[in-house]
């Protein structure tokens, strides 16, 4: 009985990383747009009382520059590669797609097997759930390093491979600290914008000591109105308030 049960979670583990490797290779092989423009707005609270709240407009380039356009700074151009929340897209990035395309030039030859590298960090199939009418596979990712920004869960179509939700932790940048930046769980939620998948909410909470007491914030992200642009000003992402 205890070889069998042992043989069976083996088999969960690999089942597990075969479907997370197979949605990232989806959505490098996937099409992807050379720009990504659409609005956003950000609002923080804390202890439920309004912190920030902005609107924002964006343009992002496919090697991950973003032209911000946000209420915050009386709409002057701002240009980054951090885009907040983050871009409006999911990775695998820029040239970072060619590790999970097929080789050129190689005809396709039959797998013999599949081989996981995945250190410490373990894969659990949760179950499969309808999350938001989509048939979804929920993968638990355990035995993360803490104090880094690490993958958290995933909710990938059981049909077409489709990421639709993911949670991963990622830090918080509080102004005028001097301690090292809070780790968060992001809760990122994606949806089709045409012909492309992206990124349309985004929401995070942390519960934070300060002084003798605790501050509880929430952040939310509403991504809307997507277009896709198939050329822009040459000097478009060329000048302006750098970040």
């Amino acid at each position: 009985m205890f070889p069998a049960l042992v043989l069976a979670a083996a088999f969960s583990s690999q089942h597990c990383w075969d479907i997370f490797d197979g949605a990232l290779r989806h959505n490098a092989l996937g099409a992807h747009p050379a720009y990504i423009s659409y609005d956003e707005r950000i609002s923080v609270t804390g202890d439920d009382f309004p912190i920030l709240y902005s609107l924002a407009h964006v343009d992002y380039r496919d090697d991950g520059t973003a032209r911000v356009l946000d209420e915050r700074f009386n709409y002057l151009p701002i240009y980054t590669n951090h885009a907040e929340p983050g871009p409006p897209e999911l990775g695998p990035y820029g040239k970072a797609r060619s590790a999970w395309l097929p080789l050129e030039g190689v005809r396709e030859l039959p797998v013999i097997t599949s081989v996981h590298v995945p250190g410490n960090v373990t894969c659990t199939v949760a179950g499969v759930e309808d999350y938001k009418g989509h048939r979804s596979y929920h993968l638990v990712f355990g035995n993360s390093a803490r104090n880094k920004p690490a993958i958290k869960a995933i909710w990938v179509d059981t049909a077409s491979q489709d990421v639709w939700k993911l949670i991963v932790s990622g830090y918080i940048m509080f102004i005028d600290s001097n301690e090292a930046p809070p780790l968060a769980d992001f809760e990122v939620e994606l949806g089709y914008a045409g012909p492309y998948l992206v990124v349309n909410h985004v929401v995070w909470q942390l519960r934070r000591r300060e002084y003798s007491q605790y501050a509880n914030y929430f952040g939310e992200y509403t991504l809307t109105g997507f277009t896709f642009p198939n050329t822009l000003p040459s000097d478009y992402f060329g000048s302006g308030t750098q970040r």
